[in-house]
């Protein structure tokens, strides 16, 4: 019998594949890739989640290949999130500095002004309008472009480099915007070499490369992780939250009734839409046996995160989105020594631009169904392509 082919398509927007449900039943599964080799794929909860954080599953991105990624070979592609222990944890390191809890309370206010202003401009524009380029991406865009220092004229370009970066069906296209990235990255990381600013690449440059800790080649790929994960995914994760208020009014309700339940609408969303739908991968660093299945070393893992967050055994009736689940133990940012390491910060945009928007458009609504939108399949984070919206 031929394997299962991934990736696998969602048939409904709401709802992870549903081919997952019934892999899950099995265990570790051999699923087919689209270079025409094989990887095991993990769709359980406690599967995921024990994955995350074994050491015998190794995040080396050299030891994958070309994995899923058509990206361009011989580079160095990745940062310390493509690596193993102690050089994960080393560089990792030197960058979480700028998301301690005294940091993102720093943010705080700055987040909340952003916010405020795209709000403002919002209300002046003709309706209907496009939610997601005018306040989903513009957001998470300036805060990640501010944090690292990107001059406010190239906000726009970046994204459009990220997004075409993250595509998985146009390889040509995504390489090209890989090189344009490493090119500008390469010129801003220059500039900050000449004229330090209060910003995190001045940072890193002064406090890590000019003390020998961090070298220049891994600079810019550390740069160039931050840019892309710091704003793709809070963008999907902020567009799909406007869109879960739009679509079901009992928890629109529940919210504007007690504002206080933000944190539990942020925790179900980050579950229930689960972006990060194709980007988390394992290679077998030796043979071992997990979860009753032989694995041999060399083999590719992918860990479904919507899968495992859509587990009926550790969230009953996970189709349902609920403000009522309590500890909500999703795996949305990863889990262990590969947690994000901006997940505070992702989560503090999520709540403040969703409470802001539910404040000061408590009539805004969905034109059209949900039919009408078009969901961003092929590409490593999940989201929508736009969000039409009036009030």
């Amino acid at each position: 019998m031929a394997n299962p082919a991934y990736p696998m398509t969602r048939q409904c927007p709401m709802s992870p594949p549903p081919t997952y449900a019934e892999l899950r039943e099995q265990g570790p599964a051999k699923v087919d890739l689209p270079d025409g080799g094989w990887a095991w794929l993990l769709t359980s909860y406690d599967d995921v989640r024990q994955a995350m954080n074994d050491p015998r599953f190794s995040s080396d991105d050299e030891k994958m290949g070309r994995a899923r990624t058509e990206l361009p070979p011989n580079e160095n592609l990745n940062s310390f999130w493509r690596m193993d222990e102690p050089e994960h944890g080393r560089q990792r390191h030197m960058m979480m500095t700028e998301f301690t809890a005294k940091r993102i309370k720093e943010w705080r206010p700055r987040i909340q002004k952003l916010v405020d202003e795209l709000l403002d401009r919002l209300e002046t524009l003709p309706r209907p309008l496009d939610l997601y380029s005018e306040f989903c991406l513009a957001l998470p865009t300036q805060v990640i472009a501010q944090l690292l220092g990107v001059p406010q004229q190239d906000y726009r370009t970046f994204a459009e480099q990220s997004r075409t970066i993250l595509s998985l069906d146009k390889p040509e296209e995504s390489w090209a915007a890989y090189y344009e990235m490493n090119a500008y990255l390469n010129r801003l990381i220059e500039s900050r070499e000449r004229e330090p600013q209060d910003d995190l690449i001045s940072r890193l440059i002064t406090d890590r490369v000019q003390s020998g800790e961090l070298s220049r080649e891994d600079l810019l790929p550390m740069v160039r992780f931050i840019l892309v994960s710091g704003y793709e995914t809070t963008t999907s994760q902020i567009a799909l939250s406007a869109l879960t208020l739009m679509t079901n009014p009992e928890v629109r309700a529940q919210l504007i009734e007690d504002p206080e339940r933000i944190t539990a609408f942020v925790e179900e969303s980050l579950r229930f839409w689960s972006v990060s739908q194709d980007n988390v991968l394992r290679v077998v660093d030796e043979d071992m046996t997990f979860s009753g299945t032989a694995m041999t070393a060399g083999e590719l893992v992918i860990l479904a995160v919507p899968a495992a967050n859509h587990d009926a055994k550790a969230f009953p009736d996970p189709e349902r989105f609920d403000l009522e689940r309590g500890d909500n133990r999703h795996v949305a940012f990863g889990f262990g020594t590969h947690l994000c390491a901006g997940a505070s910060l992702a989560r503090r945009e999520v709540e403040i631009a969703i409470t802001s928007l539910l404040s000061r458009l408590p009539d805004i609504r969905l034109v059209g169904k949900i039919d009408d939108l078009t969901f961003r399949q092929k590409s490593l984070v999940y989201g929508l392509e736009r969000l039409p919206v009036t009030w």
